[in-house]
């Protein structure tokens, strides 16, 4: 790999972590919207990080980006229409 590949490949790769780190918190938040008390809220949590955990072994750039995609739809589909918190 040239140092310019290398280069565009940690920047691409970064952008992603940043989308997922931000996708999980808002799904997270929106959660919380959903499950009224605390020990919902914490079962809801576990299965939404489990989600996120399955699929941190993917390396490839297009299939991420196409799992990144897909998750931020599901997440505005699902999205609670009258949230708590912002």
């Amino acid at each position: 790999m040239s140092g310019a590949t290398t280069a565009a490949y940690f920047a691409r790769r970064a952008a992603q972590k940043e989308r997922v780190r931000i996708l999980y918190r808002r799904a997270l938040k929106d959660t919380l919207n959903w499950a009224v008390h605390r020990h919902l809220f914490y079962q809801d949590a576990s299965d939404l990080r489990e989600k996120f955990e399955a699929n941190k072994h993917v390396e490839d750039l297009d299939t991420i980006d196409k799992m990144i995609a897909a998750g931020e739809a599901t997440y505005n589909k699902w999205r609670h229409p009258d949230p708590y918190i912002d």
